[in-house]
């Protein structure tokens, strides 16, 4: 295979470096393929790069549906997002990773919370105060019979959001993701 094209595959490999070997080795591979049907039909190596688009775009649309086969969350898929959020431009630079951190952050939350609330609950009946485990809202200080329930409301409130803003955020990929199809970048 030509040089160029090599450099080209080289630079998309490390644009795709957040997902796993195995995948990303699938993705090369799929793309030397159309490479060499494409040099067989008779372009040349700057004809095909040109038809690709540039790998920067080529490994963002990449991302964008490895990122969206699956609405779950995964710390691999969170990497993901993160640098698909470089590749995707400046105003999504911004975008993406807020809503992808805060939604992991409401979801740990979300966890923590009713823990918290049950810990509180546990160690009151044994007769201990821990002073940094408690529910509080402004100047009010609820005791720990009336926290425990409260915190697993509100873990639970919390949890749902941080799932409901993930999904967001993976349409939000998705979007992107449309839009450099759109342009012709895959």
């Amino acid at each position: 295979m030509d040089k160029v094209l090599e450099n080209y595959l080289d630079q998309v490999d490390r644009h795709l470096r957040p997902m796993q070997a195995s995948e990303r080795a699938d993705i090369i591979q799929e793309i030397r393929s159309g490479m060499l049907e494409l040099a067989a039909a008779g372009l040349d190596a700057a004809q095909i790069c040109q038809r690709l688009g540039g790998p920067k775009e080529l490994a963002a649309a990449y991302l964008g549906d490895a990122i969206t086969k699956s609405p779950g969350f995964s710390w691999s898929r969170l990497g993901s997002i993160l640098a698909f959020c470089g590749l995707a431009g400046l105003g999504w630079m911004l975008v993406l990773p807020f809503t992808s951190v805060l939604a992991v952050g409401l979801m740990f939350s979300g966890a923590v919370a009713p823990l918290a609330g049950t810990l509180q609950f546990v160690l009151s009946l044994m007769g201990i105060s821990v002073p940094y485990i408690m529910f509080q809202l402004g100047s009010y200080t609820a005791p720990p019979a009336v926290a425990f329930p409260l915190s697993i409301v509100v873990g639970a409130l919390l949890f749902l959001a941080g799932r409901r803003l993930w999904r967001f955020t993976v349409r939000l990929v998705q979007t992107i993701g449309q839009q450099y199809r759109k342009l012709g970048v895959q």
